[in-house]
């Protein structure tokens, strides 16, 4: 089901687990969301380091380094 046309509604990122590093994120989202979620790049962003870019079904999906997650709605 979608959010106004989005894999991952607001109320789906508030529940979301805490990830200890990015690795432990992708793994849910790779669990979660199959054949949906696709591995993006990675860019190295001052005062954060490196940030993966990945999306849920062209749903983007922002991945720090310390497993911190930001879905673009």
């Amino acid at each position: 089901m979608t959010y106004f046309g989005f894999a991952i509604s607001r109320e789906d990122e508030a529940n979301f687990p805490e990830f200890n590093s990015y690795v432990d994120a992708r793994e849910y989202f790779q669990k979660r969301y199959g054949d949906k979620y696709n591995l993006g790049d990675w860019e190295y962003v001052d005062f954060v380091g490196k940030v993966y870019f990945d999306d849920v079904d062209g749903q983007p999906v922002q991945i720090g380094e310390d497993g911190s997650v930001h879905v673009v709605y």
